[in-house]
């Protein structure tokens, strides 16, 4: 059998195992296509044997000579590499700025079928296996990409990867060039997330750069067999800053807050007031706007002026610099306090 790629190289492969020299063969055929690709032949080895699946690397350039690093890095460069995944998940389900932990049951069970490889020879790698079902067309169209719709979930999540990982690259040399945040904010259509962001700027840091790369399964044809790219050290620190504000200015919806109504100002219209409340943010205790009708603004008075605990319902942003209760409902005074 003769296969060709695009650069015009022909290599020829046994049909059959029970040739004398088919280890011969196949061990020549390994190494015509690593120097092709310019690859040690081991990880030509497992393309050819994951041929079932898609085979996500993240790599950490400066490892050690024996492929060895660190215990408490090699642990968060694996969980690093699992977040990037996650969040590519999550952005083909629907994609957003920001995606809260478990959130997303869809990405969170596709995230349980991707198996972990062993690590490679000559650097640390985090080798991840995505399964695809394979092809059932009759594959003439393989030199078109199918339509992402039409793709089975599991090669939605790696293409949608690939996207948003040369997205990014591309937003951090925008950034390069003088832009700012908005170079992400184009791009999280593409898959790119605070999420994805801040798991990419942490391997950086770890690893010491981050070599990225995915070998497409042979049993569902695409146009290309290798994606990869290279980010630097130099690149984690725009990445941290553009996962912190992608994070802030992701909406949240139907939130409950509980709190204390700290600030009240009734001149914004005759019909509604806005009131200051003070709560608990991801955490971390904030002030938050919110503009209520004059219905509830009645119920907030009563609560600032006894000095009680209240819980209200309602979509929560980050604008100018400022949190802010976007569509308040269900005001409740949970309980008088004791001065």
């Amino acid at each position: 059998m003769m296969y060709t790629d695009r650069s015009g190289l022909e290599v020829f492969a046994p049909g059959s195992t029970h040739l004398r020299d088919y280890a011969q063969s196949v061990a020549a055929l390994i190494a015509t296509i690593a120097e092709s690709e310019d690859r040690d032949e081991i990880s030509v080895f497992r393309d050819l044997a994951a041929s079932d699946r898609d085979l996500i690397r993240f790599r950490a350039p400066e490892a050690d000579g024996d492929g060895s690093i660190d215990l408490i890095r090699g642990v968060d460069l694996v969980q690093q590499s699992k977040d990037a995944v996650l969040a590519a998940a999550c952005s083909t389900v629907s994609a957003q700025r920001f995606f809260r932990s478990g959130s997303n049951a869809r990405a969170t069970e596709y995230l349980e079928t991707v198996k972990l490889g062993q690590t490679e020879h000559g650097s640390f790698v985090v080798t991840l296996y995505s399964p695809v079902p394979p092809s059932l067309d009759d594959g003439k169209q393989k030199e078109f990409w199918p339509e992402l719709e039409s793709e089975p979930f599991g090669r939605k999540v790696t293409r949608t990867l690939v996207m948003a990982m040369d997205a990014l690259l591309d937003a951090v040399a925008e950034v390069g060039r003088g832009s700012d945040i908005e170079a992400f904010e184009r791009v999280v259509s593409s898959g790119v997330s605070a999420n994805l962001c801040s798991a990419v700027s942490k391997f950086i840091s770890d690893g010491e750069g981050l070599d990225f790369s995915l070998s497409w399964a042979r049993t569902r044809p695409t146009p290309e067999s290798r994606f990869r790219r290279l980010f630097s050290q130099s690149d984690a620190e725009i990445l941290s800053e553009a996962a912190r504000i992608l994070k802030d200015r992701q909406p949240f919806k139907n939130e409950v807050l509980s709190g204390y109504i700290t600030g009240l100002n009734r001149e914004i219209a005759p019909t509604q007031g806005r009131v200051k409340l003070r709560t608990w943010v991801e955490g971390s205790p904030r002030s938050v706007t919110v503009e209520l009708p004059a219905q509830l603004y009645s119920r907030a008075i009563e609560a600032h002026d006894s000095k009680a605990e209240v819980q209200i319902e309602g979509d929560l942003e980050f604008r100018g610099q400022r949190w802010h209760l976007v569509s308040p409902r269900n005001l409740e005074i949970k309980e008088e306090r004791d001065d």
